[in-house]
């Protein structure tokens, strides 16, 4: 592994887990290890999740204004 690692240019550490990425895609991994098309849909969702946060606070902050704009 190292050798191969040496001649790619890439260190033995990142060689392994590239290797291990590569099982796991090809459902040969320990269970409940995320393939890669998994991983990366997660990291979708938790920033799609951070914005619609986002969103919400802006929406309810607007609300109260507006609330209070009525009561006036």
């Amino acid at each position: 592994m190292t050798e191969v690692a040496r001649e790619l240019g890439v260190s033995a550490e990142g060689l392994r887990g590239w290797v291990k990425q590569a099982k796991v895609d090809r459902g040969e991994g320990p269970a409940g290890a995320l393939t890669s098309d998994e991983r990366d849909e997660l990291r979708r969702l938790r920033r799609e999740a951070a914005e619609l946060k986002k969103a919400n606070e802006i929406l309810v902050r607007a609300a109260a204004f507006f609330a209070k704009e009525i009561v006036k």
